[in-house]
């Protein structure tokens, strides 16, 4: 049971570029639809966050000054002040010292929980549940508190946390203490956690106290939180803004806070999550056909299996392809072996050196 109001925070500010080239500068992956369903990442997470606050009023979503226009053309019914707008991006830890110092405004009791915007969940019931826990044992405990995973695979491409001892068992949900945070092993040490079963995934979901978290970033990261504190009543002015978050440091929540603070709580949570994080993972939603291969758009196929072929406009033929990613975005085609999918982010920062900015 949460026993303080509930505020939820989507993080909306990413740019997504894994995901290139569906996932573009001018239009990033929270703002798609990749699964069939009409709704975006975006609005499907704002719809949970909904369920997680009891009301719109309740939800704030932060994103960059430049991605304004997209947001309210994609959640026309959030109220004006609770968009905020970073002025360019500094990563997780400001953008939720933001939204904590907007909320500390209105509410100073309050609890809130923080979303990344494009994550999709097979089990949202599951999910909801494990989010009720975290804000329900946040809002009596001085915990930062996160949700975890059990690993299902040597994942490399996650961060993990290591679990101590059982601190409670909240609406049926294991709340486990932290001892350590670590980011995205190599595949030999992945495999270890995964046999120890005392790792669990962490995706970047949290909850804790308003003043709780202030206090942990006054103590871990004190020139971000003086920085914002000092912004005032101009939270809403992204050119006033600018001034603040120029010396800003560039760093995730993770490890300016969480890795350095002793009080940090983990639900387990029982769902599966789908991070649409590479091309590779797009075998995760879409349609997979009799050959293995996962597919959107009009296309011929010739002795070709388990390939990911996504097309918006045309006809893409293949023949005698395997393990491979077809993407034909608009003027742009991308092809690739799926095991290089993770190259992609590398081959965008070409765009620029050869004067292709327009691709971005």
């Amino acid at each position: 049971m949460t026993l303080r109001p509930v505020f939820s925070v989507v993080m909306a500010g990413g740019q997504g570029t894994r995901l290139w080239p569906l996932s573009r500068e001018s239009r990033p992956k929270q703002f798609l639809s990749l699964t069939g369903d009409r709704r975006t990442l975006l609005q499907a997470t704002v719809r949970r966050a909904v369920e997680a606050a009891g009301s719109l009023e309740r939800v704030l979503v932060v994103a960059r000054a430049d991605q304004a226009g997209l947001v309210q053309e994609q959640l026309p019914g959030l109220p004006e002040m609770n968009l905020l707008l970073e002025p360019f991006g500094r990563n997780t830890a400001a953008c939720i010292a933001l939204a904590a110092l907007w909320i500390e405004k209105i509410s100073p009791e309050a609890v809130m929980a923080v979303f990344p915007s494009d994550h999709l969940y097979e089990d949202e019931n599951a999910w909801q549940a494990a989010v009720e826990a975290a804000l329900s044992y946040a809002s009596q405990t001085d915990s930062l508190v996160a949700i975890g995973l059990p690993p299902a695979y040597p994942s490399t491409g996650y961060g993990y946390m290591k679990t101590g001892r059982l601190l409670s068992t909240t609406d049926q949900h294991p709340v486990l203490e932290v001892l350590e945070f670590v980011e995205k092993p190599p595949l030999e040490q992945a495999r270890k956690y995964l046999e120890s079963g005392q790792y669990l995934w962490n995706i970047g979901t949290f909850a804790w106290q308003v003043g709780v978290f202030q206090e942990a970033l006054e103590r871990h990261l004190p020139a971000t939180y003086a920085g914002l504190a000092a912004a005032g009543d101009y939270l809403n002015n992204p050119e006033l803004l600018a001034s603040v978050y120029e010396p800003i440091e560039d760093i995730s929540v993770d490890y300016a806070v969480l890795e350095k603070e002793n009080r940090v709580a983990v639900v387990r949570g029982s769902f599966r999550r789908i991070d649409v994080g590479t091309l590779a993972s797009l075998d995760e939603v879409l349609p997979i056909d009799e050959q293995g291969n996962a597919t959107s758009g009009e296309m011929l196929l010739r002795d070709s299996q388990d390939n990911i072929i996504f097309s918006d406009e045309g006809l893409v033929g293949l023949i005698g392809l395997q393990d491979t990613i077809v993407i034909r975005k608009g003027e742009i085609i991308l092809v690739c072996p799926k095991d290089r999918a993770g190259e992609v982010k590398e081959l965008v920062k070409q765009l620029e050196e050869k004067g292709f900015q327009q691709y971005r």
